[in-house]
């Protein structure tokens, strides 16, 4: 009788998780990001305090792409993907390794990763592009005297 109960319970188990990850996954993709919202998050959060260089006349996504930071071949409607994010966040100098690279990018996850690294999307901004504010005040690539020699002058 315990045997059957195990058994039964087992069961019950595995059916309750099956049906539970079968309704996570189409969630998922209902709650994905395009990349045409997804380049309007990065030029919100890079460009939040810079309103007066805010052209409302260039699409985000063109945008992203004069940039050098999204593909050419990216359509607005498209959802974003894991390895795309990780790609476009390489570009900054945010290291992403995701566990599934082809699954789609909910717009929470975004949002939450890109205020995280607000620096270094407002750094690129400031330092690859030539304008803006960036909070590295050190940008150039010059003698580091901490680590000098100490007759250094």
């Amino acid at each position: 009788m315990r045997r059957l109960m195990t058994v039964c319970g087992l069961v019950l188990l595995f059916a309750t998780t099956a049906a539970a990850q079968s309704e996570v996954e189409p969630a998922r993709t209902t709650d994905a990001i395009t990349k045409g919202d997804f380049a309007q998050l990065v030029i919100d959060i890079a460009l939040n305090y810079d309103e007066e260089t805010t052209d409302a006349s260039v699409p985000p996504l063109e945008r992203l792409q004069r940039w050098g930071l999204a593909p050419t071949t990216w359509e607005p409607d498209e959802p974003l993907t894991h390895r795309e994010l990780a790609v476009v966040l390489g570009h900054v100098g945010i290291e992403y390794l995701p566990s599934k690279p082809d699954a789609p990018v909910s717009g929470a996850f975004v949002e939450v990763l890109l205020w995280r690294e607000v620096g270094k999307l407002r750094d690129y901004k400031a330092t690859r592009l030539g304008h803006g504010f960036s909070s590295n005040h050190v940008l150039d690539a010059g003698v580091d005297r901490a680590v000098s020699p100490s007759d250094f002058d």
